[in-house]
């Protein structure tokens, strides 16, 4: 995978300087981890070789290592360990990536055709398989490591079948939303900072509150990720959007909406949900679209991501001690909910 060498400054979109200032602080173990993730894929089968070239250009904020990078550095140094780990969990994130996109039929993944897209389900399938399985080898490499990596990436499959399962089902509660975000998007954000605590000698409460920060913050950059389905811009999104919407997926943005409607209101907006496949696709989104502006649905949903990630930060000023890493931290989880992308 022919990861690019540079630093965290590579990251392009229209918050790359934003990243870039927020990693400053872990650009240089940004650029050991992809130095690291270049030489596992150098060499291989060159269809395989084809397909994790066409992957590198996904490569997106790599938040997640950053978590772990900056939480390392709240308790002491970054080792060889940390980008490991950082590689593992970026590995995981990968290879969900190329799988949800099959499952979503998205055709964009930051500006760039999306495997199955080019190459066909079964490939996107299998290369999935493969990622998956180098980032397992490698987590049998750090201590206590592989137990904890695999369980996550069961939990997230375990997310990933609940919002299958629960597809066109447009009752779904807003307990069931947050549980399947929590397995399929949060509970990465939480290892990561877990690992990156433990492996520099934190201590297990230390550790426990970490995950905590994580957790809520990966919550929060699910909400926000949904609302961007619906209300954000393709081009500067970099991705397929409305997929949501399309596969009868209830996020957060529509259960508000949904639950704050009397019941005439209500019965209409489930029938428009319920008939979205007799509709044009952009039709369709304009007019759901148009029916959370009239509600101001997206500033709601928007408090409830800064509630969670009000809550994060407790969680981070419990755990860690003041320094230059939880400042970085800090603004990190304020990007999350304020980013465009």
């Amino acid at each position: 995978m022919n990861f690019d060498r540079g630093g965290a400054t590579d990251i392009s979109s229209g918050d790359s300087q934003t990243l870039a200032s927020l990693y400053q602080l872990v650009s240089e173990d940004i650029a050991a981890l992809r130095e690291f993730l270049h030489g596992e894929f150098a060499s291989t089968e060159p269809f395989v070789n084809e397909l994790l070239e066409h992957l590198s250009r996904f490569q997106g904020k790599q938040v997640r290592p950053a978590c772990l990078f900056l939480s390392g550095r709240c308790f002491g140094e970054i080792g060889n360990d940390h980008i490991k780990c950082a590689a593992v969990v970026e590995l995981i994130h990968t290879a969900t990536l190329v799988h949800d996109d099959l499952l979503d039929a998205a055709q964009i993944r930051r500006r760039v055709e999306t495997i199955h897209s080019r190459y066909g389900d079964r490939a996107a399938i299998l290369l999935g398989d493969i990622i998956y399985a180098r980032g397992f080898v490698i987590s049998t490499e750090v201590e206590n490591a592989a137990r904890l990596l695999a369980n996550c990436t069961m939990e997230i499959c375990i997310g990933e079948m609940m919002q299958v399962g629960n597809a066109g089902n447009l009752q779904l509660l807003e307990e069931q939303y947050f549980e399947i975000i929590h397995r399929k998007t949060a509970i990465l954000y939480g290892l990561s900072c877990r690992l990156g605590a433990m492996l520099a000698g934190a201590t297990e409460d230390q550790a426990a509150a970490m995950e905590q920060f994580g957790n809520q913050l990966g919550v929060a950059f699910q909400i926000i990720d949904d609302s961007l389905d619906v209300f954000g811009d393709q081009e500067t999104v970099g991705k397929s959007l409305g997929t949501d919407l399309a596969n009868g997926k209830m996020t957060l943005p529509l259960i508000r909406l949904r639950d704050g409607l009397d019941v005439e209101q209500r019965e209409s907006l489930l029938k428009l949900l319920e008939g979205h496949r007799e509709m044009d696709r952009t039709e369709f989104h304009h007019e759901v679209v148009r029916w959370l502006d009239e509600f101001e649905i997206l500033d709601e949903v928007r408090e409830r991501a800064q509630q969670v990630v009000a809550n994060a930060l407790k969680s981070l000023h419990v755990a860690a001690p003041r320094c230059e890493a939880r400042d970085q931290f800090e603004q990190l989880a304020r990007f999350v909910i304020e980013r465009e992308r």
